[in-house]
């Protein structure tokens, strides 16, 4: 049986957190508890575990799998996290003995193995962990520093079989000034860019205005986005230059050669980190888009896990996008590893156009102004494909299926989209993935086992999408996103692989692939890193409303950062990588994109809710580029579901602030729960979350 997550309801309350510069210290305090006593604590084979909303699998490999959870919040500029404490008000301990399961890494394409105990552990009657606080962590996402304590709510003595739950407690996260971080000051855009998305991972956005990064003057001459590539691809590039110029974004060519003969570095890879590091902080950046193969502009990361020393060809597209550390701490010229000090937020959005193939990358750059300029109309544009394969069916008792990841992300797409499910059981599986890509869906979720050669169901035929069969898709029109926990079809070190092709496909395919460059791996029979990155993304899409691709999968990675540390996380985080424009806007969210005239730099920007959490009404502040018209803000349910709307007064663009009654169409309060705000107008998207309390 595969175990439930209903039970606990875990309730993180935080204190308000006060943001007053210069600070030597601070701390935050915040309530953690359970409200009812029906615990899930799930049999499987022949042993158990326990769960709790918001739990992940923390531990390594053989530790006793007790859920942990984490909370991340906005902390002053200049500060790291030094300590947390926890104060127990109540605690609980289950009736009976218990045999708590150890947890089990597997990657995608082995079969698990048994159940290994680490004897130090379970040969002990020793409380595990020592501690409910299992780790503190500082990170930086664009200048705003972020703080996290990771806590342990159950605690396990293995001899005498003993489960105990925390259900009350009081956390406190203290930090204090540290000279190491830097200050930086950052254009508006890049600010306001980074709050939108900050202000759905953070558990206290409220914070965020109090603890932004300095703001630095804009130079209209500065682009925004970046395509970074030989000196013979400019003239291949150009048109999507113009595309993004003409769409607001300031946008140019930067060659190669001109970053060689300028920036430093150990190598060509890391002369190319130098000049983003440098134009993110100084020229307000926040897209770059880089071309190239196999070679000079791809970092391979050295990361290993565990005895089995995994060190293939996997490309960390993310060694680009994160900017604040070094990535080789160590200075032994292997990039990625634990030991090298790396932080794992994104700063700026990047993606990749992987060929250097002057015909290839044409392709690509005509997909992605097509994309914005010439898809079709039609409900294709809201429909969702997703394909689960059988992972490992032959698992007791009930075998451990892709459709459980889908089903995840399935409840997740708002009510109005269509879904098409395709999974596979010990019966098969449907074969028509390919006809319903040609009839058309925006977002593909391809889940299954993986090759360089594509992402492949369990049993024959086992193609899902191939390159046996890719050639048989004609949605030039109605292109897909694709994203998947498979192992290895975006393996960029193969000649070819298949995110490559369906990027290059000129009949149709992907206009955008977000596949990994090493093994997907799970944690059966709980949800794996890879899916739980699978799972964000969704959350990105269709909850969080984020508008640009390449924005979702960083706000993804982001989230799932700091949702944890969870065992493996940074190895998915590394190797899942995003090819195709970075500043992609999906099918859905496209507002009168081509044609319009925007401030160079300037984003559409919701700021926090404030009050958050709620009782009742809250504000929130809106900033729109010139020429923006039809601004629209809507309020809506995590189902999807417009529960309030107004329009704005933003004719001619500009700002202002607007409060929201908290209640829906009928003037009825809301019930309470977290809600999604958006605006949309005709120079794009934007959103933010509030939570709602009852009156």
């Amino acid at each position: 049986m595969r175990s439930s997550r209903s039970g606990i309801i875990l309730r993180l309350v935080p204190v308000a957190l006060f943001c007053a510069l210069p600070a030597e210290a601070g701390s935050i305090r915040f309530d953690l508890r359970f409200a009812g006593y029906d615990l899930s604590v799930s049999d499987y084979a022949g042993g158990e575990f326990p769960a709790c909303p918001g739990g992940l699998t923390w531990f390594d490999e053989g530790m006793p799998n007790l859920p942990v959870v984490t909370s991340t919040f906005v902390i002053p500029q200049g500060m790291s996290v030094t300590d947390a404490e926890v104060e127990i008000i109540a605690e609980e301990t289950l009736e009976g003995f218990h045999d708590i399961l150890p947890v089990r890494v597997v990657p995608f394409g082995e079969e698990p193995g048994p159940f290994l105990r680490d004897p130090a552990i379970y040969i002990s009657d020793a409380r595990f962990p020592d501690s409910p606080v299992v780790g503190t962590g500082t990170g930086t996402r664009t200048g705003f520093q972020l703080g996290s304590v990771s806590v342990s709510p159950f605690s396990y003595n293995p001899l005498s079989g003993r489960l105990s739950v925390i259900t009350e407690a009081t956390i406190t996260l203290m930090y204090s000034s540290d000279p190491s971080v830097e200050r930086l000051s950052l254009t508006a855009g890049q600010i306001g860019h980074a709050e939108s998305m900050l202000g759905h991972i953070v558990a206290n956005p409220g914070d965020l205005a109090a603890c932004r990064p300095g703001e630095r003057e804009t130079d209209d001459s500065w682009p925004v986005w970046v395509a970074i590539g030989p000196a013979s691809m400019e003239a291949t590039l150009q048109p999507l230059v113009d595309h993004r110029n003409s769409t607001g974004l300031q946008a140019a060519y930067v060659p190669l050669d001109s970053i060689y003969a300028t920036y430093t570095g150990y190598d060509t890879q890391e002369q190319i980190r130098n000049y983003l590091k440098y134009a993110y902080q100084n020229q307000g950046l926040v897209y770059a888009l880089i071309i190239g193969d196999w070679g000079p502009t791809q970092r391979i990361s050295s990361l290993v896990v565990g005895s089995d020393s995994l060190m293939l060809a996997q490309t960390a597209d993310l060694y680009f996008s994160d900017l604040t550390r070094m990535w080789d701490g160590d200075g032994d010229h292997l990039y990625g590893e634990n030991t090298d000090w790396l932080d794992y937020y994104a700063d700026i959005t990047v993606g990749r156009f992987s060929s250097d193939v002057q015909a290839h990358v044409a392709t690509m750059v005509a997909k992605a102004i097509s994309y914005e300029t010439e898809s079709a109309e039609g409900s294709w544009r809201t429909t969702a494909l997703l394909c689960g394969a059988g992972l490992w069916p032959d698992t007791e008792p009930d075998g451990y299926w892709g459709s459980f990841v889908c089903d995840s992300i399935s409840n997740r797409i708002p009510s109005s989209w269509v879904q098409l499910k395709r999974y596979e059981y010990w019966s098969g599986h449907p074969t028509d993935q390919i006809d319903m890509i040609n009839q058309g869906a925006s977002y593909v979720s391809d889940q299954g086992h993986g090759g360089s050669g594509g992402v492949y169901w369990y049993y024959e035929p086992a193609y899902m999408f191939t390159n046996q069969n890719y050639t048989g898709m004609t949605n030039s029109d109605r292109l897909a996103i694709f994203h998947s926990m498979a192992c290895d079809p975006g393996i960029l070190s193969a000649n070819g692989c298949s995110a490559e092709r369906l990027m290059m496909w000129p009949d149709g395919g992907a206009v955008a692939v977000m596949y990994n460059s090493n093994y997907g791996w799970g944690t059966p029979p709980d949800m794996g890193p890879s899916e739980w990155l699978e799972v964000h993304f969704a959350d990105q899409l269709f909850v969080n409303g984020i508008e640009r691709i390449g924005d979702m999968q960083a706000a993804a990675k982001d989230a799932f950062k700091a949702a944890g540390g969870m065992t493996l996380q940074n190895w998915v985080l590394q190797e899942n990588n995003y090819l195709g424009d970075p500043a992609e806007v999906f099918i859905s969210n496209q507002t009168g994109i081509a044609g319009e005239e925007g401030t160079s730099g300037a984003f559409a920007a919701l700021g926090p809710a404030f009050p958050n959490p709620a009782a009742g009404a809250f504000s929130v502040s809106w900033t729109l580029p010139g020429s923006s018209s039809g601004a629209v803000l809507g309020v809506y349910d995590l189902a999807g579901r417009e529960v309030w709307a107004c329009d704005l007064p933003a004719g001619q663009g500009g700002s202002g602030l607007i409060t929201v009654p908290g209640t829906g169409a009928s003037g009825a309060p809301l019930p309470s729960g977290c809600y999604l705000i958006r605006m949309d107008s005709s120079s794009g998207c934007a959103s933010s979350m509030v939570v709602l309390l009852d009156n």
